[in-house]
């Protein structure tokens, strides 16, 4: 056999370098959107750069064949060169799979190359086994080892090139490297054929045929056309990834601005998601809460409200169906991080998409402020109430004692000193207990008449703790704390007194073991808390703290209400510590108490803090001569026959002659007939045009050497008229109390009289 040399035709051995470069850029170019794109497009653009490359690679071989020229017919077998074809594409779809991995690491590469290398030799060599011509084909073994290490070692680097390469200028030069490889490995690959004819050949051809040419011709034009496409698909398939890119960063931009819009938003608003979760709060929802983001999302709405609330909004939720996914607004209990219960309205509506709820969308709004503010208005108006109730029955109910005492006393005197006394000394002390009983009434109510005065709490505290030792058990050991400097307030020194008595009886209740009953007395400045009912200023509080049983919690919020008691029956009437609450209040402050069982229990008054001087009490000296001869003409006037009947007896025992008046216009005219009376007492509460300060008034302007006793079991005018001046003696009084009375007006009377003709 003789060997055949071979020539190539230069025309056609450039146009298979093209055709490798363009492959390889194209193949590049489309490695690059496979990575970037999802789902099916992924497996697309696989398929697409698969065909590129491998495609691009055969036509080049396909190319440079038809570029080797020898003397002889050559014709190529067709199952063998597509089989080769199909080879080049699968092979090279293998390796860009293994670059589309999201973690790619370097033996991925390795081995990608391998693959990719191996099959491009076998697609060259089946495309060599392809060729149909009367010579056999000896292959130079060093060279196919060489054209295998060129083809593994161009597949490594177009897979690394393809992972790596981003810019334009980098796949070109990428394009031209792979290139030079792929054509290295093909020429590489063809030296090492040697062809051996079967007969005598005339003299090599070194100009490829027209057939020949026209075919490279051909296939070249085909595989430019379907890269020129691929390569357009792929830079329209970049531009809209651009454009989707930049409108998905102006909508994740949008998004973020709604979002810092919603959660900057200074209302308290929620989002939640189908599945019942928080997906988004507000930051005021978070404020109002007391959580953190991170604590809230994810939970459920119900996670914050009290079990009864959660109930009642799961049922709501349950039944938003009927009202259009709305969700009526209604009141909730919410829980806050520290623990402290809040009220608060909520709403809510669900947001639909293809007819399905995504998310419910709801707002909070803190209502606890606006239902204390009512609860304090009720409170109030509940006060006024009880308040107006009280002072009607307490003015009839201390005339009906008045009568009753007035007439235990006459009969005392009707009868012998040691019959009847048991009974009617039980009458007597009914008398003082009822006195007592509407006094605290009075006292809750805040209708007491207060005779206020400047005093300093702290120099009256040693005063108070002797009547407290008086009053309490000897196992019960009182302590005093006071500052050294004035905490003086204007106060009724003798309702003081009785509300430090009643807090004194009920430490000592709750200390049956005895104990230490600590008093003390403080500045402080208070800031509008809600547990001191907002009052703010100077104050001076006086605290009394036992070492007792302590109240319960449940208990510990109804302790002032009044006949509200822990004691046993007929241990207590309820009305100590609403006298004390109600002494608090009406003197311009408040009181707080708290408590723990087994630990004690601490009352604070808070009374307004005052810079007033104190004035020594006035004494009016009752004189000797003045008081030795009660003779004169007294107008009583009294509306109540039973209780002008016992008060003219009163009168008419210390010695006056009585004129009774019923009314106050009555009285007007006994006045301009026989205006010489030594004394006028007068009922303060009457009905008609003149009551009885009225009458004081017109008195004083008109008759000023007539003194004028008032009296009163109850009336909203008492006050008004000890501010005026006017004396007054409180129902039920008996003899002593009258005497006493008119003996301290008189000696008043004296001195003023005294000071105006000065």
């Amino acid at each position: 056999m003789t060997t055949v040399p071979g020539t190539y035709d230069l025309h056609l051995v450039a146009l298979s370098f093209a055709v490798a470069w363009l492959a390889s850029y194209t193949a590049l170019d489309l490695a690059g959107r496979i990575r970037a794109s999802e789902g099916s497009a992924r497996g697309v653009w696989l398929a697409t750069a698969a065909i590129s490359m491998g495609g691009g690679i055969w036509s080049m071989h396909f190319i440079a064949m038809l570029a080797f020229l020898m003397p002889m017919v050559v014709t190529f077998d067709v199952g063998l060169t597509v089989l080769s074809l199909v080879v080049a594409i699968v092979v090279t779809g293998g390796g860009f799979y293994v670059i589309s991995i999201r973690r790619v690491t370097a033996l991925h590469l390795s081995l990608g190359g391998v693959f990719m290398g191996i099959g491009i030799v076998a697609m060259h060599y089946t495309g060599m086994a392809a060729m149909r011509m009367p010579a056999d084909i000896n292959y130079d073994r060093a060279l196919v080892a060489l054209s295998v290490v060129i083809a593994i070692g161009a597949s490594i680097a177009a897979l690394w090139l393809t992972f790596r390469t981003a810019a334009a200028w980098q796949r070109i030069a990428a394009a031209v490297v792979m290139g030079f490889a792929i054509s290295g490995m093909h020429y590489t690959g063809m030296a090492a054929a040697e062809f051996a004819a079967h007969g005598d050949l005339h003299a090599a051809p070194t100009v490829a045929g027209l057939a020949q040419t026209n075919l490279a011709i051909a296939i070249a034009g085909i595989t430019f056309l379907i890269l020129l496409l691929a390569l357009l698909a792929s830079a329209f398939d970049r531009q809209s990834a651009l454009h989707a890119e930049r409108e998905t960063v102006l909508l994740r931009e949008s998004e973020e601005r709604l979002r810092k819009l919603y959660r900057e938003t200074p209302l308290p608003l929620h989002a939640i998601g189908p599945d019942g979760r928080i997906e988004e709060t507000s930051d005021a929802w978070l404020d109002l809460l007391g959580h953190t983001r991170k604590e809230a999302l994810g939970r459920r709405l119900t996670d914050f409200m009290t079990p009864e609330s959660a109930q009642r909004y799961q049922e709501a939720v349950r039944g938003s169906s009927q009202w259009g996914g709305e969700l009526p607004e209604a009141e909730y209990q919410f829980v806050r991080k520290s623990g402290e219960t809040l009220d608060a309205l909520l709403s809510a509506r669900e947001e639909l998409s293809g007819g399905e709820p995504v998310r419910t969308l709801g707002g909070l709004i803190d209502i606890t402020s606006r239902k204390r503010a009512e609860e304090a208005l009720r409170q109030s108006q509940r006060m006024e109430a009880i308040g107006q109730l009280t002072g009607g029955v307490a003015h009839d109910f201390n005339n009906l004692l008045m009568v009753i005492n007035g007439a235990a006393e006459k009969v005392k005197r009707s009868v012998p000193e040691n019959q009847a006394s048991l009974p009617l000394e039980m009458i007597a002390t009914a008398v003082k207990r009822g006195q007592k009983l509407t006094s605290q009434l009075l006292s809750f109510a805040r209708r007491q008449t207060l005779e206020t005065e400047v005093i300093d709490l702290a120099e009256t505290l040693p005063h108070i703790s002797e009547m407290l030792k008086r009053s309490l058990r000897g196992d019960i050991e009182i302590k005093t704390f006071a500052p050294d400097r004035a905490c003086r307030a204007r106060v009724d020194p003798v309702e003081l007194e009785l509300a430090l008595l009643n807090l004194g009886v009920n430490a000592r209740d709750a200390m049956p073991n005895g104990g230490v009953l600590s008093l003390a007395v403080r500045h402080v400045r208070l800031s509008g808390e809600a547990e001191v009912d907002g009052l703010r200023g100077e104050f001076i509080a006086v605290e009394l703290m036992d070492c007792g049983t302590g109240i319960a919690p449940e208990v510990l919020p109804h302790v002032f209400d009044p006949y509200f008691t822990t004691k046993d029956a007929g241990k207590g009437t309820g009305l100590g510590l609403s006298q004390v609450y109600g002494f608090a209040k009406q003197s311009g402050g408040s009181a707080i108490i708290q408590s723990k069982l087994g630990r004690g229990t601490t009352v604070s008054i808070y009374l307004p803090a005052t810079e007033e001087p104190i004035h020594a009490e006035r004494k009016h000296p009752i004189l000797a001569d003045q008081i030795q001869s009660h003779e004169g003409t007294v107008l009583l006037v009294e509306d109540n026959e039973d209780v002008a009947a016992v008060s003219a007896s009163y009168l008419e025992q210390l010695g006056y002659t009585v004129e009774v008046a019923m009314n106050g216009m009555d009285a007007l005219q006994k006045l301009g007939s026989s205006p010489s009376y030594d004394l006028i007492f007068s009922d303060l509460l009457m009905p008609g045009s003149v009551a009885g300060l009225e009458l004081a008034r017109f008195v004083r302007g008109n008759h000023p050497h007539i003194p004028i006793l008032l009296t009163t079991g109850y009336s909203q005018k008492a006050q008004e008229a000890v501010r005026e001046g006017f004396s007054i003696v409180r129902k039920p009084y008996d003899l002593q109390s009258l005497f006493k009375a008119i003996c301290e007006l008189r000696a008043k009377f004296v001195v003023q009289s005294t000071s105006r003709r000065a």
